[in-house]
């Protein structure tokens, strides 16, 4: 296949302060040898040596904007703004592409052209890329079947990929939302009639450590996810909306009982009907953590 007949892909890298994973990152993106690549870096303002990672290879990266930003929204936006790729991604400066990626990606959206999103396997990885998982992707093509679920969602964001169409019609990243933004995304996309393809490849590496906001940040999380969950319940048909309804207030009170030590007895005196939660008496019953 001709160089000339593969997709332009923009991969962008929102970084801050994670010198010590983002050469890795980066060189997983230039080590594919993908012809027609446009990869650009938006820095917030590191301080930790991370400008100068970015300067050693400024001469391999079609842009870098390294200024103050409003965090990793506003970073991942600027960048998809400048983005002139058929095809867009974005890549975490502490994630990595396995290699040959994005060959895979190109042929899969060259051979189905009706494909407008698609997503891959992902590796979990430790801080010393150790292999932890596989993040084998949920299927979901629904809206209602992202908002209502009875497990955890396995969308792994670095190996996802979309059409630049999409956003030109849906609009980037919501900056409203800090944790959650590519989950209300990738709900948009659903609302609009979206289907997420998938392909059966390890695309990328998602890494875990004590900085990464899925480790650090869950009560976050979960105030974007319970936002987003409302903003689309309206959306769905009424039978859905009344499930949706149910597994809110579960959201609710785990909210609730994040952000409360000891006897959740506060929101049960505003909220009585919570007593008939399994959530509530399991923390009712379970021991208190010792003090010292």
């Amino acid at each position: 296949m001709s160089t000339h007949s593969l997709p332009r892909i923009t991969v962008i890298t929102p970084s801050f302060n994670q010198a010590i994973f983002l050469e890795r990152t980066i060189r997983s993106v230039l080590d594919q040898n993908y012809p027609n690549l446009q990869y650009g870096i938006v820095d917030g303002g590191s301080t930790d040596g991370s400008a100068a990672i970015i300067e050693k290879y400024q001469d391999q990266l079609d842009f870098a904007i390294i200024e103050s930003d409003n965090g990793q929204v506003d970073a991942i936006n600027k960048g998809l703004r400048r983005a002139n790729g058929d095809i867009l991604c974005y890549l975490n400066s502490d994630d990595t592409f396995l290699p040959g990626s994005l060959f895979s990606i190109a042929n899969y959206f060259i051979e189905n052209s009706t494909c407008n999103w698609l997503i891959g396997n992902c590796v979990e990885i430790d801080a010393d890329d150790k292999p932890l998982r596989r993040l084998n992707t949920t299927p979901v093509n629904t809206l209602a079947h992202a908002l209502i679920r009875s497990q955890r969602l396995e969308i792994p964001q670095p190996a996802i990929f979309w059409r630049k169409s999409l956003t030109d019609q849906l609009g980037l990243f919501d900056e409203s939302y800090n944790f959650a933004f590519d989950y209300d995304l990738w709900c948009r996309f659903l609302a609009a009639g979206q289907t997420l393809h998938k392909i059966n490849v390890d695309l990328a590496t998602y890494r875990l450590h004590d900085q990464s906001k899925t480790c650090s940040l869950q009560i976050g999380f979960i105030e974007n996810h319970l936002r987003i969950e409302k903003h689309h319940a309206h959306l769905l048909q009424l039978k859905d909306r009344v499930k949706l309804s149910r597994f809110l207030g579960y959201r609710h009170r785990q909210y609730a009982l994040l952000q409360t030590t000891g006897r959740p007895w506060k929101h049960i005196l505003t909220h009585p009907w919570w007593l008939a939660s399994q959530q509530i008496w399991s923390r009712l019953l379970s021991p208190l953590p010792q003090t010292t």
